[in-house]
């Protein structure tokens, strides 16, 4: 096959497996988009105003360490427990009704006989469903609390097992692991179910009536006659009798009470201004029934406050978007007042901007598209216009996700860096805009194709990272991490240096590729091309190897600075050294003529694979100083990685080898031809 007839073949393979990559990778992005096999039918559902949800968004709370607003707690409660950000039900008339995230907290919280029917649970195993006593329906599948309160005895009791089980540092199945993991979290649904039970049920009062009859008062009412009620207790106890036996039964219901609204929602902020954790209704109830709050008149409003949005709600539902936006009002004025509500409004205008989703679909998605629709021919008029498409998507996608970056590390107030998840944008980010900068310098074309393929399979896995763990991404750092100065020194430029990694490998993935679909033959506008990619690679190799030193060397003074030694053989450090080693050994393979074109460019490939360890593995291992990006559930797709990049590198080797073997055998029988020549007859 002539040379041009197999490029032109190599074209249609690359535009095929561009499709096929891009569309395998997309799948994986919309995973827990998909749409459910059967919707939970609630007739009687009514869908909250726009008015209240929009006000609800913007309550201040105090969940994970830091202030934010209840949308966003709300929305990582709903991944945590259902895997996704939104509910689809069938309400009246069939019409199909969707429920987000702050709209189901406030069913759980204002209308729990709602919450309990709503599929809140997801159940990847349907082994878990079976081994508490329930018929599973598929293999993973949605749940209400309603379908699982039958099992809750047995899950709890197995739940309980399970934990002690871990105390004993005995190592669980994926079953049982995934059993406690329902349990913990039908826990939780509970608490939020049941933190207004105080201000639905009141305290019943036995004999308290007419006619001796109970009465039920408001909790806030008995609240104001703690003092009577403890003096009552004390005065029994001085005589050495047991209380009363309905003062007994009403400080049962109130502790009852009281621990049910415990461990929800941390809503209010506390009067003591040292004081830095926030606090429940549970925490403002037993405080004054105990006689340990400082602020007894302030706690007797927030809960008279509390009871009175209830009631609202059941009763007055019109007025109800009005007492709650007064309710907000007077908890953002006490944040105010406490310098704690600043980052609030700007993570609601984050929210609403959602700046990594629409990078990812509507610039990095489409501009990957276009890429690959510009490889069928990228000469002409057409191979023009997907370049400059490739471009403004390209540059699109950058500043959303520049914009992104940036406000998360204002919502902070910390560098851009500071956890697993942080790293994900921030080096995308970097392989983006360099492979612009390049492209700018060089006007091959090689660069910007680089530029919307990474920005797209960057910001899909921080969604699949964000979605797998179901955990608040900009929750505070650990005590440890704690110092702007380090990471933006130490931290920024050692996650640079994986960002120059990784880019290095990609260009000799492109390298290997070309290759071997035939882009690049012997003609002097192909080794032109090898050439160039080839200084590439050991370009992007040197500052990789300059920012991983200079990361590694600082990380090191941080360290002696927190825990007292320079170096510990963490695996952290191991794998920062281990990038510093491979590069070093690629430049002086390099310098000593061991490694030319394709040796440069496999061994920059296989770069990614040390550091993806020293980025990613060493936080699946569970040991050292740097585990607190610590998540199991990460690990096959790690594993993955490192198999894709394995038989890639399989096939490069092997294409090299091949055409090695190709080109002896043809100067061989060039060499020959001479002999056989010399011996034909004169003529």
């Amino acid at each position: 096959m002539s040379a041009p007839a197999k490029s032109k073949v190599g074209r249609k393979v690359a535009f095929g497996m561009c499709l096929a990559v891009i569309g395998g990778i997309f799948l994986l992005a919309v995973k827990e988009m998909r749409p459910e096999k059967s919707y939970t039918v609630l007739p009687d559902y009514a869908p909250w105003q726009e008015d209240t949800v929009e006000v609800a968004k913007g309550i201040p709370l105090q969940a994970g360490g830091r202030v934010k607003p209840l949308e966003t707690y709300a929305g990582y409660l709903m991944l945590s427990m259902r895997g996704d950000r939104l509910i689809k039900i069938v309400g009246a008339d069939g019409d199909k009704v969707k429920i987000t995230p702050t709209e189901w907290l406030l069913d759980a919280l204002f209308r729990p006989e709602v919450a309990m029917k709503l599929p809140s649970f997801r159940v990847d195993n349907s082994e878990v469903i079976e081994l508490v006593g329930l018929e599973a329906r598929e293999k993973r599948d949605r749940y209400s609390y309603e379908q699982l309160s039958a099992a809750r005895p047995k899950l709890f009791e197995l739940g309980t097992r399970y934990e002690e089980m871990q105390r004993q540092d005995e190592e669980l199945s994926r079953v049982e692991t995934q059993t406690l993991a329902l349990a913990r979290l039908v826990r939780n649904f509970e608490a939020l179910i049941g933190y207004f039970a105080f201000a639905r049920s009141g305290i019943e009062l036995l004999g308290a009536g007419v006619g001796g009859e109970s009465q039920v008062q408001r909790v806030s009412t008995l609240m104001a006659t703690a003092d009577v009620i403890r003096g009552v207790l004390a005065d029994a106890q001085a005589r050495g009798e047991a209380p009363p036996a309905h003062v007994t039964n009403l400080l049962q219901q109130i502790t009852d009470l009281s621990n049910a609204a415990k461990f929800g929602l941390p809503v209010l902020p506390p009067p003591d201004p040292e004081t830095k954790d926030w606090l429940t209704a549970g925490n403002r109830i037993w405080g004054v029934m105990t006689g340990t709050s400082s602020d007894p008149e302030g706690a007797i409003a927030d809960i008279t406050a509390m009871e009175t949005l209830v009631a609202t709600e059941a009763h007055e539902p019109a007025k109800f978007t009005e007492r709650l936006e007064t309710w907000r009002g007077s908890l953002e004025e006490r944040a105010r007042d406490r310098g704690e509500y600043r980052p609030v409004p700007i993570e609601l205008k984050y929210n609403r901007a959602n700046w990594f989703f629409n990078a990812l679909f509507f610039c990095f998605l489409p501009g990957a598209l276009v890429l690959s629709l510009g490889l069928l021919a990228p000469q002409g008029g057409w191979g023009r216009a997907m370049r400059a498409g490739v471009w403004v998507f390209s540059l699109l996608g950058l500043g959303l996700l520049a914009a992104g970056i940036v406000q998360r590390s204002v919502i902070m107030d910390r560098p851009p860096v500071g956890n697993l998840f942080d790293t994900i944008p921030f080096i995308t980010a970097g392989v983006v805009l360099v492979a612009l900068i390049a492209e700018l310098l060089t006007r091959r074309g090689i660069a910007l194709g680089i530029a919307p393929v990474m920005g797209f399979i960057g910001l899909v896995l921080a969604r699949r990272f964000e979605f797998g763990d179901g955990t608040d991404t900009m929750d505070p750092l650990i005590a440890v991490l704690r110092s702007n100065f380090w990471l933006m020194t130490h931290v920024l430029t050692i996650t640079a240096g994986y960002a120059a990694g990784l880019l290095a490998a990609v260009v000799g993935l492109v390298y290997v590729l070309r290759r071997i679909l035939g882009f690049d033959d012997d003609s002097k506008s192909g080794k032109s091309t090898r050439r160039f990619l080839t200084r590439m690679t050991y370009g992007v190799v040197c500052f990789t190897l300059l920012l991983s030193l200079i990361g590694t060397v600082l990380g090191g003074i941080w360290a002696n600075y927190s825990w007292g030694r320079f170096w510990g053989w963490d695996p952290k450090e191991n794998g920062a050294l281990m990038i510093v080693l491979w590069n070093l050994l690629i430049l002086h393979g390099r310098l000593g003529g061991f490694l030319r074109e394709w040796g440069t460019n496999l061994a920059a490939l296989f770069g990614a694979v040390v550091v993806t360890f020293s980025w990613w593995h060493v936080n699946l291992l569970g040991v050292g100083l740097h585990s607190y990006g610590f998540s199991d559930s990460k690990k096959m797709m790690v594993f993955s990685f490192y198999g894709l990049i394995g038989i890639v590198l399989l096939f490069g080797i092997g294409f090299m080898l091949h055409e090695r073997a190709s080109k002896k055998a043809a100067r061989l029988e060039g060499a020959s031809r001479p002999g056989d020549d010399a011996l034909a007859p004169a003529k």
